[in-house]
């Protein structure tokens, strides 16, 4: 597996920073709020934000949007959209709404919202090809779920993609761990916040002694 990233050629792409994957108001924290708060997950991703914005580096919010017509028009067909439907996930104004420390900030791309895991009907490609970009990083929530996808759409596209294995959690650690497994074959590379802060410190470093402009 690869474990250096070009950050001329890369996005850091944080996946659903919202309220019902990452704070005690989620109407799924009985899920995931241990291992968000066990692992930091809302700390590491703004280190990871601010570093990369810093930088110069893209930094690609990847979001989830439900309505109530929505899911008044939905039949659910997996578990997931059961679970969903049944708690009302993500709704606008309320679960959707992004976290307070993680607010989007001038220089954030909000790709276009999705109802699913899966990105194909974003513009995650379209943004990435306007910056001439081949590379994303990944972090965020859900870990088998979201995050997943997103690394499995970018690298079956053609784009590398890096996940951030300590900025992501799910409901346990026996699937977070056999989630990690998995990355070992769908994803690029596995990567440590500590890790990807630093390039992203040394690719400060570089752009600052070469005059380069900010992506």
């Amino acid at each position: 597996m690869e474990q250096t990233v070009d950050w001329t050629r890369s996005a850091l792409v944080i996946v659903d920073p919202q309220v019902d994957v990452l704070s005690q108001q989620s109407v799924i924290w009985d899920l995931v709020g241990e291992q968000v708060s066990q692992l930091d997950v809302v700390n590491k991703l703004v280190a990871l934000r601010d570093q990369a914005e810093q930088s110069g580096v893209s930094v690609f919010y990847a979001w989830l949007e439900m309505s109530e017509a929505d899911y008044a028009s939905w039949q659910p067909r997996n578990g997931l959209q059961q679970l969903m439907a049944d708690r009302r996930m993500m709704l606008r104004g309320r679960g959707a709404r992004f976290v307070p420390p993680l607010e989007p900030t001038a220089h954030t791309v909000l790709l276009t919202p999705r109802r699913t895991p899966s990105t194909t009907a974003t513009d995650l490609t379209l943004q990435l090809r306007q910056r001439g970009l081949d590379t994303i990083v990944v972090a965020g929530m859900v870990a088998n779920l979201c995050v997943e996808s997103h690394v499995r759409d970018a690298t079956d596209a053609g784009y590398r993609a890096f996940v951030v294995e300590d900025a992501i959690a799910t409901t346990d650690q026996a699937t977070l761990d056999a989630t990690l497994a998995d990355f070992q074959l769908t994803a690029t590379g596995r990567l440590r916040t500590d890790a990807v802060l630093a390039s992203l410190q040394a690719e400060t470093t570089r752009r600052a002694n070469t005059n380069l402009p900010a992506a």
